[in-house]
């Protein structure tokens, strides 16, 4: 029987209290609001001891009022007793006011192998380093829980980061792992399409003078080959087809079997030449 029983595996329970939460900064403990650790009283650590918690302590802490957890580390055992000091953001995200009631129980969490984050702003990820800054980050927590926001400070600003998704499980350990972290887009970053460039639509007077001007004739003047200026212009076709159509009236003649037949009178000027695409023969 005293075998049996020195050989018996060692019992594991879990740590249950309710505790007053107030903010640690607010008792000096500034270093506490870079991370996810909190500082329970002296009665705690004799009790976690006799229960046999196994370190690194993690916690599971829930607001039952609202029904939000999320689970952390603990830092110290110097606070007060029936009070536990929490970040001040860890506080906003489970929506505990000042001296609100919080329940912490003992937890075990699998070591996480891999984590994808989502900062909230553009300005993180234009930072020199962004991932040095946050593994520098993560050394201040002990764990992280998907779904949960978590705010990274650097050179004197707060970054706020949500955790989108954590393996092995929807809570992983982060001390003493090696964390592959994946980065999504930020929540402000929006994609700009490229811009085509559009031009201008034209009105149907614009449309008239553009057509006109790709048909324009040619309006300049030129030299004959022996030096001497042209004395006609360009309106002397004009008048050579008048004078053509006034000496020869079609009307006045007949098609006999499709062929026109003209009289010998009939003379034939050059521009009405070329206007019926035959070539004049010297």
């Amino acid at each position: 029987m005293f075998f049996q029983s020195f050989h018996r595996q060692p019992q594991h329970h879990t740590y249950f209290e309710m505790y007053k939460a107030f903010p640690a900064s607010f008792f000096g403990k500034t270093e506490v609001e870079k991370g996810n650790f909190i500082i329970l009283p002296t009665s705690a650590a004799q009790t976690l001891v006799n229960l046999r918690i196994d370190y690194p302590m993690l916690f599971k802490l829930t607001n039952t009022q609202l029904g939000l957890f999320t689970h952390c580390g603990v830092l110290e055992f110097t606070a007060e007793e029936g009070t536990c000091l929490l970040p001040y953001w860890l506080m906003n995200h489970l929506g505990i006011s000042e001296g609100g009631d919080v329940t912490i129980e003992s937890v075990r969490l699998p070591r996480g192998s891999f984590v994808k984050i989502q900062p909230h702003t553009t300005a993180f990820i234009d930072l020199p380093n962004p991932k040095a800054v946050l593994e520098n980050a993560l050394r201040s927590y002990a764990c992280l829980s998907q779904g949960d926001t978590i705010s990274v400070q650097f050179a004197g600003r707060s970054f706020e980061i949500d955790i989108i998704e954590t393996r092995p499980g929807p809570a992983v350990m982060t001390i003493q792992t090696d964390l592959e972290v994946d980065f999504a887009p930020p929540k402000d970053y929006h994609e700009e399409a490229p811009q085509l460039k559009k031009e201008p639509s034209l009105t149907y007077e614009q449309e008239e003078k553009k057509q006109q001007n790709k048909t324009a004739t040619w309006q300049g003047t030129g030299n004959r080959l022996d030096g001497k200026p042209i004395t006609n212009s360009i309106p002397a076709r004009k008048e050579s087809t008048d004078k053509a159509s006034n000496e020869y009236d079609p009307r006045k003649h007949r098609l006999v079997n499709g062929v026109k037949k003209t009289t010998g009178n009939m003379k034939t000027s050059y521009w009405d030449t070329l206007s019926s695409g035959n070539s004049i023969k010297k």
